[in-house]
């Protein structure tokens, strides 16, 4: 029985390839590199063998060329944050721990994925007496307070934090986080009468600035997604540290999510606020704009990024420059004066009982 030998040939410039079988020879597929040929091959081109033309037709086929792997600049971009995001976190870790080192948590986690501690609000157990010594220490807005509104402060205190769930994403927690947290909700909404941001049923406390996927890659001091507060616990200190500076991230988020449950949610909504941010949108946006000219200068540029973040940063210098915004601003100031049913510049606090 005859058999063919098969040769697979590759041009010199590996670009083309050709298949010839040879009669009669070995039942056997033969791959030859370029420059090579065999002998049977050069006596059928010698006779012109019908068989070397129809070879000489064949060759043509384009061969695919294996392009060099590279890495996608996106991927790369991505690797390289998260990797200096952990080494950042790494780094400045032991600067928190070491600021709340006698304050941990001494109440037993509820179970949860790894580096994450879950504390549900109504079985975290303080008197009046320990978050009166966590604010007089730490929060310079209870202690304007006279001695009766401190009381309110404290019971609307209690309720908000038994409304929530905190979640620590650490190793460890700090009593302070929910009471301090909480305590920046109750200042924003003290003059008003809604005051649990129901919607919010989560806060999530991360160690520094923490990463966000979507809808872009970026990092955060502090957001609002969802039912849930996101703050960096390092950022929401920085805000309390300094309290004239004008940037307060506790503050800025809590404001978001006052708006989001009056008028998105609109559910447990305070008819004053509701009512008197008419006055804002009309003065807020006459200030808006003068801040994105030369004339500006009050707020930061983040602020000039449209008018959600103006409001957020509003906020923040009402409670922090509220002489500044007075005098730059005096419709405005008076707008949020009513708003909030507060006036930090006089330090009386009116409230809505």
């Amino acid at each position: 029985m005859l058999f063919d030998t098969t040769y697979n040939i590759t041009t010199s410039d590996e670009n083309l390839s050709g298949t010839f079988n040879f009669p009669g020879g070995e039942d056997i597929i033969i791959t030859l590199k370029p420059g090579q040929l065999p002998s049977e091959i050069d006596t059928a081109l010698a006779r012109h063998d019908s068989t070397v033309i129809s070879f000489n037709n064949y060759v043509g086929t384009q061969l695919k060329k294996e392009e060099p792997y590279t890495p996608d600049p996106q991927f790369i971009f991505i690797f390289l944050a998260i990797f200096g995001f952990i080494i950042y976190r790494f780094w400045k870790k032991s600067e928190i721990t070491e600021t709340y080192s006698q304050t941990i948590f001494t109440n037993k986690a509820k179970p949860g994925k790894k580096n994450l501690l879950t504390y549900y609000g109504d079985e975290l157990y303080f008197s009046d007496d320990q978050l009166s010594v966590i604010l007089t220490k730490r929060f310079p807005y209870y202690r304007t307070l006279p001695q009766p509104e401190q009381e309110i402060f404290l019971e609307r205190l209690q309720k908000f934090m038994a409304d929530k769930t905190f979640k620590i994403h650490d190793e460890k927690g700090f009593k302070e986080m929910p009471v301090l947290i909480s305590a920046t909700a109750i200042q924003l909404t003290f003059g008003l009468k809604k005051y649990l941001l129901p919607h919010f049923q989560f806060i999530h406390i991360h160690p520094q600035e923490f990463l966000r996927v979507n809808p872009i890659l970026c990092f955060l001091e502090g957001n609002v997604s969802g039912h849930s507060i996101n703050l960096s616990w390092k950022h929401f200190l920085d805000g309390y540290a300094n309290t004239k500076d004008g940037q307060n991230v506790g503050l800025h988020e809590l404001a978001h999510a006052l708006y989001y449950q009056t008028f998105e949610v609109e559910e447990h909504v305070d008819k004053n606020f509701r009512s008197c941010y008419d006055d804002f949108n009309v003065f807020g946006n006459k200030a808006y704009h003068t801040e994105k000219t030369v004339a500006g200068g009050l707020y930061s540029e983040y602020a000039e990024k449209n008018f959600q973040e103006f409001w957020a940063e509003s906020v923040e210098i009402f409670f922090e420059k509220p002489v500044e915004m007075r005098s730059s601003y005096p419709q405005l100031y008076q707008a949020m004066r009513s708003m909030l049913n507060q006036d930090p510049v006089t330090k009386v606090h009116l409230m809505s009982s």
